[in-house]
């Protein structure tokens, strides 16, 4: 059984809200995925953009296709070939809300990265826009509070690289000063 679920393709969404996302309260799992339909939404209503879907997933799931499905039970096919261009974000299942969208956030952030990058991508430059991408999204989705621990979380792991070399790179970026309260000085 795939325990695998569609986030963004199998919700039927109301209208209300997605456009301000601000967070009046405690995260709820309708946050998460508000937050994640409306980046997708705008992801997906560009022109040029490979579609971009969200799943989650745990540790050794399959990962099933979104939208793709082998003909239907009128209609059966003997074989098909799918050419399949598109970004994929995959979530850990098992994560907390909080954490959920800081994930997506960040991966948003190299999803943006490597659209614009396709020719010359670079680890580094695509840890540090979906760094800096991630902290300014949250902060201007109404979650300032999961951008200072999102900046906490790099920080731990800025003893190797990506992290090390990106989390030098935003030494004077005033948005990661901010969130990271940390003071660099040259």
């Amino acid at each position: 059984m795939n325990s695998c679920r569609t986030i963004v393709l199998c919700v039927i969404w109301s209208i209300v809200g997605i456009a301000n996302c601000k967070a009046d309260g405690p995260l709820t799992p309708e946050d998460v995925q508000r937050v994640i339909k409306k980046y997708t939404d705008i992801w997906n209503s560009s022109a040029g953009n490979a579609p971009l879907w969200v799943v989650e997933a745990g540790p050794g799931d399959a990962i099933a296709i979104p939208g793709i499905t082998f003909g239907t039970k009128d209609e059966p096919r003997a074989g098909m070939s799918v050419p399949i261009p598109a970004n994929l974000i995959v979530l850990n299942k098992g994560m907390v809300l909080e954490s959920l969208l800081s994930t997506f956030r960040h991966e948003y952030g190299h999803t943006k990265y490597q659209a614009t990058h396709q020719a010359q991508a670079d680890e580094i430059a695509s840890e540090t826009e979906a760094i800096r991408y991630s902290l300014e999204a949250l902060a201007n989705e109404g979650f300032e509070s999961l951008a200072y621990r999102e900046a906490q979380n790099v920080m731990q792991m800025a003893g190797v690289d990506p992290y090390k070399t990106a989390v030098a790179r935003l030494a004077n970026d005033p948005l990661w000063k901010k969130y990271a309260r940390v003071s660099f000085s040259k």
